[in-house]
Order: structure tokens, then sequence, then C-alpha cells
């Protein structure tokens, strides 16, 4: 009976990442199809499965070359500025813009390094990773420490922190993400220490 039992869990792991990820991509991809289905249903007659989501995908790559080009630049600076101009709208757009620019920058990474702080209270440790190695409102040597929440990453909590309050742990960002996505069950080895600050 335990070894049928074995067999089970050990089927039923292999079995639930692949239909995780496979309901994932039928979920990613009726929700981007769906958005618009309404305008084109009247238009052709009836359903097609799929169309809005090729429409959709090609509309994001017909964006990125214009926004790539001189006159396409131009263009969107003046939206953008447009934008930025419209009270409340503005301060929502500007801060949206900032990250979503630090997320896809092909140069720089949105977290720098995986570190472990005392939070929310002394001896209690939570993974974050570092934004910034600095904070310009105060003159001692901090960093800007973003602390996500188990298991979903999007949302936390910022954190500015003295330096000597911060260990930086040996593990990549990939690492540390996956590492909270799984609740502490997924590692990829023994992490350990570096000197504090570094």
């Amino acid at each position: 009976m335990k070894r049928i039992l074995s067999l089970f869990l050990a089927g039923l792991a292999t079995l639930l990442p692949v239909y995780i990820s496979i309901w994932l991509i039928v979920w990613l991809f009726n929700m981007v199809d769906n958005i618009l289905k309404p305008l084109l249903e009247p238009i052709i007659g009836c359903a097609v499965p799929g169309l809005g989501f090729i429409i959709i995908i090609a509309l994001v790559i017909l964006l990125g070359f214009i926004s790539t080009n001189y006159l396409g630049r131009r263009i969107l600076g003046w939206w953008e500025n447009l934008m930025q101009n419209i009270p409340l709208l503005g301060k929502v757009y500007g801060t949206i813009k900032r990250i979503t620019d630090s997320i896809f920058s092909s140069n720089k990474s949105a977290f720098k390094q995986v570190a472990l702080v005392e939070f929310p209270r002394p001896g209690i440790f939570s993974l974050g990773f570092i934004t910034n190695d600095e904070f310009p409102h105060i003159e001692d040597d901090t960093y800007s420490i973003f602390i996500p929440t188990t298991p979903n990453p999007t949302s936390g909590w910022f954190v500015v922190l003295p330096r000597e309050d911060v260990k930086i742990l040996d593990m990549s960002v990939d690492q540390g993400m996956e590492f909270i996505i799984s609740a502490g069950m997924v590692a990829n080895g023994k992490s350990h220490l570096s000197s504090k600050g570094e």
C-alpha cells in the first residue's frame, strides 16, 4: 500500500507542473484573445479562436517597431508629455512608466542582489531584493529593498535599511525569486552569506 501511495505521489509531482504550465498558457491565450472578441465578432460574423490573440501580438510588435525609430520616438515623447501633464493621471502614468522602463531595460536589472533582512521585526528574517544602493533622503549608507510576498511576488513592501543591517546572499535573483514563489520549498543548493554591506 505504501509503495502504491509513493508511486502515486511521484506521478502527481510529475503531472502537476505540466498541467499547471499548460493551464497558465491556455489561460493567458484566452485572456488576450478575448480582449478583441467583442469587436471582431460583429465584423466577421462568427467567433474565430486565436484571431484576437494574433492581432494583439501583431499590434504590440508594430508598436515596438514604431517606438524604436526616430519619428515614433518623437510621437511617443509628445504622448508621454501629454499624459504626464494631466492632473493625478500624470503621477500614476509617470510612476508606472519608470517601473516598466526599469524592468524591460536591456542594460540593467530591476533587482540587483538578493538580501536577507530582519523584517517585519527583529528576530524574523525576510528575503528581499536590492533595488538601489542608496536613498537620496538619508545621508547614511543605505540600501533600498523590495520585500515580495509569497507566493505572489508582484506585491510586497519597500524598506530602506542601513547597510550594516543587510546581509547580501550568495544567490542569483532568479534563485531568490524561485525561493520566494515556492515559499522556501525549492532552493538551488545552500546559500552562503557574504560579509555585511557588500
